[in-house]
């Protein structure tokens, strides 16, 4: 099925990481404020990486922010890792998220079979809209483990079994989650695109030079699974974050770029 971009993709622009996610952590509080307002509960899909510290740093800290009405969801999971091991995603948000958060999370489980804990997963994601998805992109423009030539916007599953290419296993070595790039699991159990694109809005922050590429190929390139993430393109409610570094391959010029001065 075609995909039409959106009218005006939100795109913001910071000094600093740390002011990318500040901006992106008052965006994603608002969406949350509203959803509680308006149905006493906010359901959140958070992505697991070094490019969202920032934001779910000043997230957990945004004031008036009832965390006991948010359920928390993450978007990916390796295989082979135990769920206690450290660059685990699951554990990775849990520990970001504040105290008020860790009854409402939903983890992903690895440990016994894969179809039924992708059911299972599928189930609870499909249990009501999810209100928000908070987001990055991969070097390659993979969203969560949505791969370039394997992601797929009709996707008809909710969660599956993904590989993942080398760049993603590298990328993992060189944020530091892993010494070796052997560590590195070759698997995991991921939301598809359709279903990170069900949320009603969007938080997308990328941070750093070596995503800049992946973020131009994806504002201003053609909207294909060569790059997964040029499908937000074609969501009616999404904002991205960028640092100055991730923003580098972007026209300064371009009327879609919000240049903030924040510090």
């Amino acid at each position: 099925m075609d995909k039409i971009p959106s009218a005006n993709p939100r795109v913001r622009s910071a000094a600093s990481a740390t002011a990318a996610g500040c901006d992106a952590a008052r965006r994603a509080a608002d969406v949350i404020r509203d959803a509680i307002r308006a149905r006493g509960l906010a359901r959140v899909v958070f992505a697991s990486a070094p490019s969202q510290d920032a934001m779910l740093a000043h997230l957990a800290i945004e004031p008036e922010l009832d965390w006991s009405r948010v359920r928390s969801f993450h978007m990916d999971e390796y295989l082979d890792l135990p769920a206690d091991h450290p660059s685990c995603f699951g554990l990775w948000l849990q520990r970001r998220l504040p105290e008020q958060a860790q009854a409402g999370l939903e983890r992903i489980r690895t440990d016994g079979g894969l179809a039924s804990e992708a059911a299972r997963y599928a189930g609870l994601i499909g249990e009501a809209p999810i209100d928000l998805v908070c987001l990055g992109i991969g070097v390659n423009g993979h969203i969560a483990f949505n791969e370039p030539g394997d992601a797929d916007p009709d996707d008809a599953e909710t969660v599956r079994v993904v590989s993942l290419d080398a760049a993603s296993r590298r990328q993992q070595v060189d944020e530091g989650l892993f010494e070796r790039i052997e560590e590195v699991p070759t698997h995991a159990l991921s939301l598809t695109v359709p279903a990170l694109l069900s949320g009603r809005s969007l938080v997308c922050s990328v941070i750093g030079s070596h995503k800049a590429a992946a973020v131009a190929r994806a504002l201003n390139g053609p909207i294909d699974a060569s790059s997964p993430a040029s499908f937000l393109r074609t969501h009616a409610d999404v904002t991205w974050f960028l640092d100055a570094d991730a923003a580098s391959a972007l026209d300064r010029d371009s009327e879609r770029l919000d240049t903030t001065l924040q510090l």
